[in-house]
């Protein structure tokens, strides 16, 4: 499940002013730590191959997910869920994962434990939410239903996309794409994006536009005037980068049949209660920042 989706309102502090402090906040007298948020800071940088950058917004974000962390483990330890079978389970087995890799030999393993057996805890939380909670058939089919009258007669592209960081790079496609040459062939050869030779700048996954005017604007703006094998005359800046978008297919919006997409619906409701407890937690709790 999608724990961090929603942080509690409570919870939602800025407290980039605080990370000077070995204490950044309280949540109910325990305290968070700049060295936490530190170690983490570190370890998403490492895991994202250079593309985050440490800063105030990485900082507080992370902040954020300590808080909830949190919250949720100090529930679950009042519940004694750390001492109900799932969370044994699930403790055991990763401990011998981890000892059949070795990596209970690394010297940051105690720590590294420490941060998985909350993460198991949090998982344990949710299967107790999701236990209170069951979702009945009726209940999938209703929102499947509403899913269903949402994209009526709505239309879904799949889209191409041509990435440059050079405006003469950015005229030169446009100028082969006005001269009738295949997308895919402009898109290998002008796209910086490192899957376009095998992909020809095409994304295998088709958008519903409700969907893309919601979550992207400027991107809906510059495509939902286009018909199929049209692009844009222009590119669209984010900053030194250039994107030439391409609609390779357009068509109402294929809905999947009630049995593929259950799963997901299940998902997103237990999502729903998820948060909804999350929330709950937050605004009963007592979290101050450090002065």
């Amino acid at each position: 499940m999608r724990l961090y989706q929603k942080a509690a309102a409570t919870a939602l502090l800025l407290v980039s002013a605080a990370l000077s402090a070995q204490t950044v906040v309280t949540v109910n007298g325990t305290p968070v730590d700049s060295k936490d948020v530190e170690r983490r800071a570190r370890i998403f940088q490492a895991n994202s191959n250079g593309q985050i950058q440490d800063g105030p917004e990485l900082r507080n974000e992370i902040t954020r997910e300590l808080i909830i962390e949190t919250l949720v483990t100090q529930e679950a330890k009042r519940l004694k869920l750390d001492k109900g079978s799932d969370y044994q389970k699930m403790e055991s087995e990763a401990l011998k994962a981890l000892k059949a890799e070795g990596l209970d030999k690394d010297k940051n393993f105690q720590q590294n434990w420490a941060d998985y057996r909350n993460h198991l805890l949090m998982r344990a939380y949710a299967l107790d939410i999701a236990r209170k909670n069951p979702i009945s058939d009726a209940e999938l089919r209703q929102q499947y239903q509403r899913i269903a009258d949402y994209y009526r007669n709505s239309e879904e592209v799949q889209l191409g996309l041509i990435v440059t960081d050079k405006a003469e790079q950015a005229r030169a496609a446009l100028k082969e794409l006005k001269a009738k040459k295949k997308f895919s062939e402009v898109a290998v050869k002008y796209s910086l994006r490192a899957d376009a030779k095998q992909t020809g700048g095409i994304d295998p996954e088709y958008m519903p536009l409700k969907n893309l005017k919601e979550q992207n604007p400027t991107v809906y703006q510059a495509v939902s005037g286009l018909g199929k094998g049209q692009y844009t005359p222009s590119p669209l800046q984010e900053g030194n980068i250039g994107l030439i978008l391409y609609v390779n297919d357009k068509r109402k919006v294929q809905l999947p049949a009630f049995e593929a997409l259950k799963p997901e619906i299940e998902q997103n409701l237990h999502q729903i209660h998820w948060d909804a407890a999350v929330d709950a937690l937050g605004q009963k709790a007592k979290i101050v920042p450090a002065k």
